[in-house]
């Protein structure tokens, strides 16, 4: 009796160790998932618009960005009551506006680009805008800002930039290209 209850467990644990499984319905499935899944996928395409900009403002641009000091900078802070936007000489504060949201808590973009279009006919040269947001401002409203900084709207006064070698004046567009974050690094 015990010699026949040993083979019957010897058989079963023999039949247990021989258990194969069947990969190939899941290889199946995988093989025809994978490329439905990267057919259905939408790739991400960076492009670069390619403007002509005059060589006098491209240069221009240039020398802004190479400068190590800065003699004028221009600080836009964003926060919950809308913006503060400083125009500084040698680290010292010349003027400063305070420009609240509207009465609906939207943020004031045309008085923020009337404002920044006041600092850039007083500074042409300077095409960098240095942008402090706080933690609470959204990705979009910060890329409305930036797009507000970027050029002069239709109908308004174009940027006039003088010429160093043919002491002529170009006129521009561009207002402020380099937005910074500048407070990047902080918290």
């Amino acid at each position: 009796m015990r010699m026949r209850r040993f083979r019957k467990f010897r058989e079963m644990e023999e039949s247990e160790a021989t258990f194969e499984l069947d990969l190939s319905p899941l290889l199946a499935l995988m093989v025809t998932l994978i490329p439905i899944m990267l057919l259905a996928t939408v790739f991400v395409r960076v492009t670069i618009i390619e403007t002509e900009v005059p060589q006098v403002v491209k240069k221009a641009i240039e020398e802004d960005r190479n400068k190590k000091k800065r003699e004028v900078t221009i600080h836009l802070h964003m926060n919950e009551k809308g913006f503060d936007l400083m125009l500084k000489y040698d680290g010292r504060t010349a003027k400063n506006l305070t420009i609240n949201k509207t009465s609906d808590k939207k943020w004031d973009l045309d008085k923020l680009h009337k404002s920044l279009l006041s600092f850039k006919t007083m500074h042409p040269d300077v095409f960098r805008v240095d942008l402090f947001p706080a933690e609470s401002v959204s990705y979009q409203d910060i890329v409305k800002v930036i797009d507000e900084a970027r050029t002069v709207k239709e109908g308004e006064p174009k940027v006039k930039l003088l010429d160093k070698e043919t002491n002529k004046t170009v006129e521009t567009e561009i207002m402020f290209p380099d937005v910074v974050f500048s407070n990047v690094m902080e918290g």
